[in-house]
């Protein structure tokens, strides 16, 4: 049953105040807000304007005022009553007919309990995190390899659970709060075998989840130490908690999120707090589980693109897959996701503690659209080269479009897809790539020399895995300007350690069984004798292969250290002074001497 404030916000979260405005008023945007003419008096000159961000409409020539549910009483000549029934129809809630019943004083006088529980054991929880901090050097030291530093201990007031089983139940009894209500708070569990009482949170450092009105509703603890059970748990639904309608984060990030229209979703707490640390507060989390409608509606409330950043092994690539999917039917003109793609077992939070900044803000930076992250969903590692598989590729197509409802947005799919599937399977296209001669080479994208360099780094070790026995640790220590190539890198190093000898066929087999097809052929098709002709290895001269590698590997460390350099002459040239001038001169002859 849906009740008093949980029903009015629900139809908040869904219903923005122009979406119904705009039913009676014609409205044009005005940077943040919309204007219109007036519904309550007659004018010729716009004075009625609406904020979605502060979720109200005011009339400046009437004086009239208040929310979505003000607008349609005020409107329609409905009760408040009404006009929330017909709210909550419009976005398809079903709503019984309670306004009027007595138990609701004592679902209102229970979440009050609640909330005050949950409130307590906060301070609780930050207190003796503060004690354990001055006292307990292996969680200290853990705060500092985490940079949980004060600021972020603060913002995000994390505290601490300690180790015995029911010390959180002793501290709430001791405040007279009753056993059921503990429970109902999600924070004790009672053995059905024996009818022994366990803390919920113990040995574990604690991040409290707040609602939208900045209530601590849920804890989310995370273990200490690796022989624990489970690395996360976290608070069970409750009568003031529900995982799928809130967002970790939104608490520290509410007043950023309204000057910036940038919004990162991420998969964890600690993903959502070393974004916080590196400037990122634009960033949230979904609470333990795969993101939902509510959460992307809420989302939406202050970015139309909120951007999708799962963590980079197969459980995120899922979940963002998912999403990508039933976000469909909600699209509507303006309002979208963007998608990032981290590399293979990483995550925010592993980027940034591995101080692999830059890379993570060119993830970042080359965000993917919601429709290319489909099409690539769709066609990537696939062969399509029947006419049966090109029409299942249609259909597969037809089904996700048919999701969208709103016309606009869904022809504009339809369009994009028929232009792609041209642009894949037109006969020309296809023609022009199968007869290809070797001054198409010359193409600028396919000449340019880094991508050159890296193609033949990569392409060598996967025709002949079994140079790794003798150059492993220059190639693992490559990081490739292209993602794939770190992909298939990290796959190999995964295969190499496991394994160590890798046969030649057995490691094409691999890649080619992983997604990697199309990339792998294009790495390893003819042309890259032109470049690498060592490779051809007519007489079997494993000598002359490894000698051709190592050319490239001194080329490639060429082309590093000179990065370098002009990037220290441009940090000296921002600077420029007698001093810095000397070093200028002295690095231009460096170059000079060794580059030029």
């Amino acid at each position: 049953m849906k009740f008093g404030r949980e029903l009015v916000e629900e139809i908040k979260l869904r219903l923005k105040v122009s979406d119904v405005v705009s039913k009676k008023v014609k409205l044009k945007p005005r940077g943040k807000e919309f204007v219109g003419l007036s519904p309550f008096s007659n004018e010729k000159t716009p004075s009625f304007t609406v904020s979605d961000e502060k979720e109200f409409f005011h009339c400046f020539s009437s004086g009239e005022h208040g929310s979505i549910f003000d607008f349609v009483m005020k409107t329609e000549n409905l009760s408040f009553k009404d006009a929330v029934k017909k709210l909550a129809q419009e976005v398809g809630i079903s709503v019984e007919d309670s306004f009027d019943n007595k138990s609701n004083k004592v679902i209102v006088n229970k979440i009050k309990i609640l909330k005050t529980i949950l409130k307590e054991t906060c301070v609780w929880y930050k207190d003796n995190l503060k004690r354990e901090l001055k006292c307990n050097s292996f969680i200290r030291n853990l705060f500092i390899k985490r940079n949980f530093n004060n600021k972020i201990i603060d913002d995000f007031s994390m505290g601490f659970a300690p180790k015995d089983k029911d010390s959180t139940y002793t501290f709430l009894r001791s405040k007279n709060f009753t056993t059921q209500h503990i429970i109902d708070a999600g924070l004790l569990i009672v053995s059905e075998k024996d009818g022994q009482k366990y803390d919920r949170f113990s040995n574990r450092i604690i991040f409290p989840i707040f609602d939208y009105y900045s209530n601590v509703v849920g804890f989310g603890g995370r273990a200490i130490n690796k022989n624990q059970l489970a690395k996360y748990i976290n608070s069970p639904s409750t009568l003031i908690y529900k995982k799928g309608d809130l967002l970790f984060g939104w608490e520290q990030s509410k007043n950023s999120l309204k000057r910036n229209n940038n919004l990162f979703i991420v998969e964890g707490y600690t993903d959502v707090i070393s974004m916080h640390n590196i400037g990122f507060t634009n960033t949230l989390a979904p609470l333990g589980t795969a993101i939902t409608e509510k959460q992307i509606f809420k989302s939406w409330q202050m970015s139309n693109e909120p951007t999708i950043c799962m963590d980079g092994d197969e459980a995120g690539n899922k979940a963002a897959e998912r999403l990508s999917e039933i976000i469909l039917p909600h699209l509507k003109p303006g309002y979208s996701v963007n998608f990032v793609k981290l590399p293979i077992d990483y995550d925010p939070d592993s980027l940034i503690l591995s101080k692999q900044l830059t890379k993570l803000n060119h993830l970042l930076e080359n965000k993917i659209s919601l429709i290319d992250f489909i099409w690539h969903k769709l066609t990537f590692g696939k062969n399509y080269n029947t006419p049966e598989k090109k029409a299942a590729l249609e259909e597969e197509i037809d089904v996700l479009v048919n999701k969208i409802k709103d016309f606009k947005v869904r022809k504009n799919y339809t369009n994009f897809f028929k232009q792609k599937f041209f642009e894949k399977f037109s006969f020309k296209l296809n023609k022009i790539e199968k007869y290809k001669t070797q001054e198409n080479l010359a193409n600028k994208e396919i000449i340019n020399a880094n991508k050159i360099i890296e193609r033949v780094l990569i392409g060598s070790i996967i025709l002949f895995p079994n140079l790794l026995s003798l150059i492993n640790k220059k190639f693992f220590s490559i990081d490739f300007q292209t993602n794939d190539f770190n992909n298939i890198k990290n796959f190999i190093l995964k295969l190499y350690n496991s394994e160590k000898l890798i046969e030649n066929s057995e490691l094409r087999t691999k890649l080619l069984s992983t997604g990697y097809q199309e990339i792998v052929n294009k790495l390893i098709d003819k042309s890259i004798y032109i470049h690498a002709p060592f490779l051809k290895n007519l007489r079997n001269d494993f000598e002359k292969i490894v000698k051709g590698w190592n050319e490239y590997w001194d080329i490639y460390i060429k082309k590093n250290d000179f990065k370098k350099l002009k990037k220290e002459a441009d940090i000296i040239l921002n600077d420029l002074n007698e001093k810095n001038y000397s070093k200028l001169k002295n690095l231009q002859s460096h170059t000079r001497k060794n580059y030029l």
